[in-house]
């Protein structure tokens, strides 16, 4: 217990082990703005929300400032009423989450032909109609997961990110000039209706859900 906090309040950062990324659900409010993620990352850095100092990176990535700039390294997305938010020690993670009725009504082949590199829009051609929409929505989070992993905007180009959507797991091809060897790439299992994914640079970690916060 440290300045009055309640003893529960260190433990979410006591329980964090380098080789883990902890992920979480969050309620999201746009109304809210970041207050939500503050006080998520407050429980781990045993301060109040208030005290919890935000800053942009140069592509609007959010990171910690002030004394804690080092103590925890986050990315978060929200879509659709919710949030994830993904908490690492020493590697940077990336996390995108896409509602799956926030896209389904769009012509999906026609922003991939847009945005998509085009061994990925050939890929989502050869698929029935039915299917494209769900395989456009798991592209685009596997490449924007890995983007904010990177710190990097949608202006360095989601054709320079090539995916493949792979029997077993998704399969980085192309990252710009990255070593692909040094990144790692997941989908995240949610309910029906929500597509998640989550990247890093870096060795394998173990993933460990922590459950819904606030």
């Amino acid at each position: 217990m440290t300045d009055g906090q309640p003893p529960t309040v260190l433990k979410l950062a006591e329980g964090l082990r380098d080789d883990e990324i902890h992920l979480w659900t969050i309620p999201h409010d746009h109304t809210a703005g970041r207050a939500p993620l503050r006080q998520l990352l407050g429980r781990y850095l045993g301060y109040a929300a208030e005290q919890v100092v935000l800053t942009d990176s140069a592509h609007g990535r959010p990171e910690l400032a002030g004394p804690h700039r080092e103590a925890l390294r986050f990315n978060w997305s929200h879509s659709g009423g919710r949030a994830l938010v993904a908490i690492a020690r020493h590697v940077q993670p990336g996390i995108d989450l896409e509602h799956r009725q926030r896209r389904g009504a769009r012509d999906v082949l026609a922003l991939a032909q847009r945005f998509f590199a085009p061994q990925e829009v050939q890929t989502l051609c050869a698929l029935p109609a039915a299917d494209r929409a769900p395989a456009f929505l798991r592209l685009w989070t596997l490449k924007e997961a890995l983007l904010k992993a990177e710190g990097r905007g949608l202006a360095y180009g989601l054709h320079r990110v090539v995916v493949e959507l792979g029997e077993a797991a998704p399969v980085l091809r192309e990252f710009g000039d990255e070593s692909l060897a040094s990144w790692q790439l997941q989908e995240l299992s949610l309910e029906p209706g929500w597509v998640s994914a989550i990247a890093w640079h870096g060795p394998p970690m173990q993933l460990r859900w922590r459950g819904e916060s606030g």
